[in-house]
């Protein structure tokens, strides 16, 4: 039984660092959350781009009365008067304001995760169970010799 404590502690030493390498809150893992916060700090830049062109825009709308009357035209508004032409087959003019690409983390499938877990937890119960049955037919071989 003394053989099988530390074979035990090496088991278990061996699977928590397998979970800790490969596991999904891992070494492994963790760059894949590295290139998650790459890309959610492109998206926050670009976030602040498009915030400054629309606050540039809205600037331009406050203060130019001809930039209202042709984002109005672009709507479909029209001062009394105007002549309206319309080209038959041209696709009308609209834009739609992005207002960001949101990024979310995807994470593996947490089915694959526990497998692992549960395969090296498998591995270290079957790594003691082998222990203990070497340790007992050792012993018992051991008991046999003195005995005769």
């Amino acid at each position: 039984m003394s053989r099988l404590v530390p074979i035990g502690i090496a088991a278990f030493v061996a699977a928590s660092l397998g979970i800790f390498f490969f596991g999904d809150s891992g070494v492994c893992a963790f760059g894949g959350l590295s290139r998650y916060e790459q890309g959610l700090q492109v998206n926050v830049e670009a976030l602040r781009q498009r915030n400054q062109d629309l606050q540039a825009e809205l600037d331009r709308l406050k203060n130019d009365p001809e930039s209202v009357r042709v984002l109005a035209r672009d709507i479909g508004m029209y001062s009394p008067g105007d002549t309206v032409v319309k080209i038959v087959g041209r696709p009308t003019k609209s834009e739609s304001y992005a207002v960001g690409d949101l990024l979310h983390l995807r994470r593996a499938e947490p089915t694959g995760n526990a497998m692992f877990k549960q395969t090296a937890l498998g591995v270290v119960a079957a790594v003691l169970v082998i222990a203990l049955f070497v340790s007992l037919s050792s012993r018992r071989r051991a008991n046999g010799s003195s005995r005769r």
